[in-house]
């Protein structure tokens, strides 16, 4: 009687790099023969464990990658080249109208042209940004997720300003590019009568304890507390979420001043509703150039507590995903209408090497956490 022979399927998975044979599934399939071919042996009375040690060396080996791809990572056919198959995630650490949730969506848009696939923005706020930063590094690193970071998730929160974040910036993040940076200016409304800073810093020493002062961002956190402590302020200190929210409760007196961004203080003190006094930065902004600086209204100049924006992939995505994801940031960055744009809201792009973004934010941990211990700042 004829007996039929069979094959046995083996699946090897390649390295990163390496051309697929099966497309389809990302995998180079090699046929081992079966108990029924040729060359099996027809002992049926050995063990299972008797077969595998007489199994060749090569074999072996196959049954070996056969075994460990039931293991094997998601990332397996992100590595293939077939990524990105599905929308991509870009996760907001501040909620819409801020300067963060702005430069998102102008990167979303090119982004989902040149990927193929649709870039969602998911803003998420909360936490001085922490909500966001901890939700990317607990994401799968299958290319899918990535957030656009700033210096209050990566270097202000872990360098003291925040307590128990639950993530390390060195192990549990891919950093991509650095994006943009951005400047701040500090704001007061129609409540108080000063100026200028000697006169809002008089009028604030004359009442101690009287006034109060919004955040809705790290810089506004770094710069009014620097100003609170080394001027000796007694002030409280009101903190949210966000920018805008921040800003609507100034405007509507409930909180008489705040240091907030450029990209989204200038529309209400251009339309007349807030007043800017000073800007922290040792130039005058050129979104605001009547305004002056704190050395030029007689001040020491303080700490550059500027904010900037890095892309951030939690760690673990393969490295052609995020070198194809800095190529194109990069690259959209360098556009003449994108770059235009972005110096309109205030908003200066940057772009840089991977090993640049990675080497800045471990350079600025350092002199975050400095800075955050000698002065004493807290978020809220």
């Amino acid at each position: 009687m004829d007996v039929e022979c069979c094959t046995m399927e083996i699946t090897v998975v390649r390295e990163a790099g390496t051309a697929p044979v099966d497309t389809e599934a990302g995998q180079d399939r090699a046929a081992a023969p079966g108990r029924n071919c040729p060359g099996a042996r027809e002992d049926s009375a050995l063990t299972e464990g008797d077969e595998m040690k007489q199994v060749d060396p090569q074999r072996r080996a196959l049954l070996a990658s056969a075994a460990a791809l039931t293991a094997a990572p998601a990332v397996a056919l992100a590595q293939s080249g077939d990524w990105p198959h599905r929308p991509i995630r870009l996760i907001s650490p501040f909620g819409p109208g801020s300067a963060t949730d702005t430069l998102a969506r102008m990167l979303a848009e090119p982004l989902s042209h040149v990927l193929g696939q649709p870039v969602v923005v998911d803003p998420k706020p909360g936490a001085n940004t922490v909500l966001a930063t901890g939700m990317t590094a607990k994401s799968p690193p299958d290319g899918y997720t990535f957030l656009l970071a700033t210096n209050s998730g990566l270097v202000a929160s872990p360098g003291g300003l925040t307590d128990n974040v639950p993530y390390d910036t060195q192990k549990d993040f891919d950093y991509i590019a650095l994006v943009a940076r951005i400047s701040y200016v500090l704001l007061v409304n129609d409540t108080i009568g000063a100026k200028t800073l000697r006169e809002l810093v008089d009028l604030i020493r004359a009442n101690p304890g009287k006034y109060t002062y919004a955040s809705g961002n790290t810089g506004g956190i770094a710069y009014m507390g620097y100003l609170h402590n080394s001027q000796g302020l007694q002030m409280s200190h009101v903190a949210y979420k966000s920018a805008p929210p921040a800003l609507v409760d100034v405007i509507a007196g409930h909180v008489p001043m705040m240091v907030s961004d450029v990209t989204t203080a200038t529309p209400q003190v251009r339309a007349g509703k807030l007043r800017a006094i000073a800007v922290p930065s040792p130039r005058r902004d050129p979104m605001l150039p009547e305004v002056p600086t704190f050395a030029e209204s007689g001040f020491p100049q303080p700490p550059d507590f500027d904010g900037w924006w890095m892309l951030t992939a939690p760690a673990g995505v393969p490295g052609p995903i995020l070198d194809r994801m800095n190529t194109e940031v990069v690259a959209i960055l360098n556009r003449p209408e994108v770059r235009k744009a972005l110096l309109e809201r205030g908003l200066v792009p940057v772009g840089s090497s991977r090993a640049e973004a990675t080497r800045y934010q471990r350079e600025q941990l350092q002199v975050w956490t400095r800075t955050i211990r000698e002065l004493g700042l807290k978020a809220g």
